[in-house]
C-alpha cells in the first residue's frame, strides 16, 4: 500500500509530493526497529542513564522546592504513610504510561495525521501512524513531545506544589526514563537531511526521500 504524506498546513505542495510518491519515486535512506538486538543495547543503556538522570534532578528539585516553600530541612513519612506513598507513586507510573501515547496521538492528530494505538504486552504501550509519513521537522515534534510536555508540566508541579508532587515521582522519571526510545530515534533522525520524510512504525521508523520532485 502506498503510504499517504501527512501536511494539514500546505496541502498544494503535500498533494504534488503525494503524486510523486505515488509515482514510485521514494528512496528509503535508513530503517531503524527498536526491539531488534542490535539496537536494544544502546536504547536501554539510554533509559538506565536517563532513570539517573531524572531521579537526580527530580528529586534535587522536589526537596529544594520543598525546603524553599516550608523552610523545612527534613520531613518525615513511615508506616502506612509510605505505603500509601509508594502505591500511588506505583499507580502516577501506571497512568503515565497511556498519557505519555496519547500525547504522540494528539500530535499526530495535529499535523493532520491518524494516529493508532496498541500494546505489547505485558508492559509496552504504543502509538502508531500506520501507512502514513510525515515530514522530518513534524515528526520530531511528534517523538519528543511526551518527554517535553510531561517534563515541564512535572516541574511546574513541584515548584507549586512540592509536597503533592512527590506523589508522581515515579510517573515522572518514569516517563523521562521511558523516553530513550523517542530520543534515540530522534537522534538518528537529526542525522537526515531537513526533506526527509519520516515513516512511523511500531518499533521504529523507515526515513525516505523522494528520488524526483
Amino acid at each position: 500500500m502506498v503510504p499517504q504524506l501527512v501536511d494539514r498546513f500546505h496541502p498544494h505542495l503535500r498533494r504534488s509530493q503525494q503524486a510523486c510518491i505515488d509515482a514510485g519515486q521514494l528512496r528509503q535512506r535508513e530503517a531503524l526497529a527498536l526491539l531488534e538486538p542490535q539496537q536494544m543495547r544502546p536504547v536501554v543503556l539510554l533509559s538506565l542513564l536517563l532513570l539517573i538522570v531524572g531521579t537526580v534532578i527530580f528529586g534535587a528539585l522536589n526537596i529544594a522546592a520543598y525546603i524553599w516553600q516550608t523552610h523545612a530541612h527534613s520531613g518525615s513519612i513511615g508506616g502506612w504513610t509510605l505505603i500509601g506513598w509508594l502505591l500511588i507513586n506505583v499507580l502516577a507510573y501506571i497512568v503515565v504510561l497511556p498519557i505519555h501515547e496519547l500525547i504522540h496521538g494528539l500530535v499526530i492528530s495535529f499535523w493532520g495525521g491518524k494516529p493508532y494505538y496498541g500494546a505489547k504486552l505485558p508492559f509496552a504501550l504504543f502509538c502508531g501512524a500506520r501507512n502514513q509519513i510525515f515530514r522530518r521537522s513534524h515528526y520530531l515534534v511528534i517523538a519528543l513531545a511526551p518527554l517535553v510536555v510531561l517534563t515541564l508540566a512535572g516541574i511546574v508541579f513541584i515548584l507549586i506544589a512540592p509536597a503533592l508532587a512527590s506523589y508522581v515521582f515515579l510517573g515522572l522519571v518514569g516517563n523521562f526514563s521511558g523516553a530513550a526510545g523517542d530520543i534515540y530515534s530522534a537522534v538518528r533522525i537529526l542525522k537526515q537531511p531537513t526533506g526527509t520524510l519520516i515513516e512511523d512504525t511500531e518499533t521504529g521508523f523507515r526515513a525516505w526521500e523522494l528520488s524526483s520532485v
